[in-house]
């Protein structure tokens, strides 16, 4: 099925300072597919591309040539970038004698595990010992020692104040586990921090915040809604570890007044120091104070966004993990500050949008989502 009209899908060389364009790839593209998540930003690409055998073999890497692997994917909307990436698997798919490729490109978050951060690769600074030994600036340093294709412009990376003095970060690990392990730690003004490479490569470190709606939805332009607010993850009084050494206890009062004291162990870097740990604590406390909004849900008719002060109808493609959405006609008139409440309003953790049904599926949830989350659910 041909893409939408004002999308475009792009292939590139793998030059990121001077691309040249190798191919127009919109009127062959099918089963296009493409998503954005924290951290990270761009999520994973995905599309098939009919194809003769020899057009196939350009893709893949063969007799010491190296096809299109790590070449760069952009998909338009006219002027506008709406995903970039890097393709990371090509499949070549042979059915009833016809012959296509299915290819898989992933953001360039996944440039952050490319090489290791550590004492014997990178030279890095003694953060052990000091002082203004900030989330931002172990980030920034990172990013320009291990990550040459994440974009030079630091600009976007907000400042942190909690300064992290004490944090052992010599052994050898992806610049990615690092800074998830550092967002984790929240700072000393209690935000939640997500990290993530947006446009042009380029790096973005952010509180969360939701003081303003980016998107509005109806119930009648929902596929699906289930609404179900799971406390299995509820915790309200978190006990910091650095090994099998405990630090102070966080709790979240709210929480404690409302529910059963329900308790867990949060595993910090070595070397954290007590304030740190103590607002790693917090953090993660308020997070899992409530029961969270857990299921998904697809937008499968019309989204709208304020442009000029009036709700105008907008393209699914646009909304990325970070945003904030209504589900307008669950909130009641009295309801006109913007607030995460798991019912109504969310802040997107991660999208996935579908160009050949044209929906968009949405995962509305605070909070961090892992494997080792899944897994507990299941158990319980």
């Amino acid at each position: 099925m041909p893409l939408k009209p004002s999308l475009q899908i792009r292939l590139y060389d793998d030059d990121l300072s001077s691309p040249t364009l190798i191919d127009d790839l919109t009127d062959r593209v099918g089963g296009l597919r493409f998503g954005t998540a924290l951290n990270g930003g761009f999520k994973t690409c995905k599309f098939t591309l009919p194809t003769t055998v020899g057009g196939a073999w350009m893709w893949l890497s063969r007799e010491g040539k190296r096809g299109y692997h790590f070449n760069r994917i952009t998909v338009h909307e006219e002027q506008t970038l709406i995903w970039e990436g890097r393709i990371l698997e090509v499949e070549l798919l042979v059915q009833s004698g016809e012959q296509s490729i299915r290819v898989t490109a992933m953001g360039y978050w996944t440039a952050c595990r490319d090489q290791f951060y550590g004492s014997i690769t990178s030279s890095p600074t003694d953060w052990t010992s000091g002082s203004g030994h900030e989330m931002s600036d172990i980030i920034k340093e990172m990013l320009t020692k291990e990550c040459p294709d994440i974009n030079s412009d630091q600009s976007n990376i907000v400042t942190t104040s909690r300064d992290l003095v004490g944090i052992d970060l010599s052994a050898n690990e992806y610049p990615q586990k690092r800074i998830t392990e550092l967002t984790d730690l929240s700072d000393s003004d209690g935000n939640i921090y997500f990290f993530a490479i947006w446009d042009n490569r380029i790096p973005y470190l952010t509180a969360r915040d939701a003081t303003t709606v980016d998107w509005y939805v109806w119930l009648a332009d929902l596929g699906n809604l289930s609404l179900q607010q799971s406390a299995l993850g509820l915790r309200n009084a978190v006990l910091p570890y650095i090994g099998t050494t405990a630090g102070t206890v966080q709790t979240d009062a709210t929480s404690l007044l409302l529910y059963p004291r329900r308790e867990e162990k949060l595993t910090v870097p070595t070397g954290t120091n007590a304030n740190t740990q103590a607002d790693a604590a917090s953090g993660r406390a308020s997070e899992q104070s409530l029961p969270r909004q857990a299921q998904s849900f697809d937008v499968t008719g019309r989204i709208y966004r304020t442009t000029g002060g009036r709700l105008e109808e907008s393209q699914k493609w646009r909304v990325r993990a970070g945003d904030v959405i209504r589900i307008q006609d669950l909130v009641p008139a009295t309801a006109a500050t913007p607030s995460l409440d798991d019912v109504r309003t969310f802040f997107i953790m991660e999208t996935d949008y579908n160009a050949q049904n044209d929906t968009l599926r949405l995962q509305p949830d605070r909070r961090r989502r892992s494997i080792s989350d899944m897994v507990a659910k299941l158990r319980a």
